[in-house]
């Protein structure tokens, strides 16, 4: 039963790491698949974020649902948050969409080529769409 228990503990342990780098190697810039930004995604507390820190054109949050912050510059603005080992090998939290002005639950994964597949879904995951963002230098 001890060595059990033992051999239980090493591989929750192992599991741990794996996720804890999981999350290292996601921190860092990605330049979203359109090109016209670039997010910094960095640790915030216990969790990951990501902000804008590069936008091809200057935009203003024209789209979002608070009228206050619609003047406000999209540099600078948060659009991850709360990023944290979900169980399956991705990072899962709340991604904010300055196109439509929503936030989205979001995971963040990298692909085999290490990209970063970033999925946006509502619903409980019923309805999801993707985006493949390229790491920054």
């Amino acid at each position: 039963m001890r060595s059990a228990l033992a051999a239980l503990g090493l591989a929750v342990g192992f599991m741990g790491a794996a996720q804890a780098q999981s999350a290292a190697d996601i921190a860092g810039r990605w330049k979203d698949s359109d090109g016209e930004s670039v997010i910094a995604i960095a640790p915030c507390g216990p969790a990951l974020c990501g902000r804008i820190v590069w936008l091809k054109q200057p935009r203003t949050d024209r789209n979002n649902g608070d009228a206050k912050l619609r003047e406000r510059s999209l540099m600078g603005v948060q659009v991850l948050g709360g990023f944290k080992p979900d169980g399956s090998g991705k990072l899962a939290g709340d991604g904010y969409n300055p196109e439509d002005g929503k936030t989205y639950r979001t995971t963040l994964a990298l692909d085999s080529s290490g990209r970063l597949l970033v999925r946006g879904c509502v619903l409980g995951g019923l309805i999801c769409d993707d985006d493949i963002w390229t790491r920054e230098p």
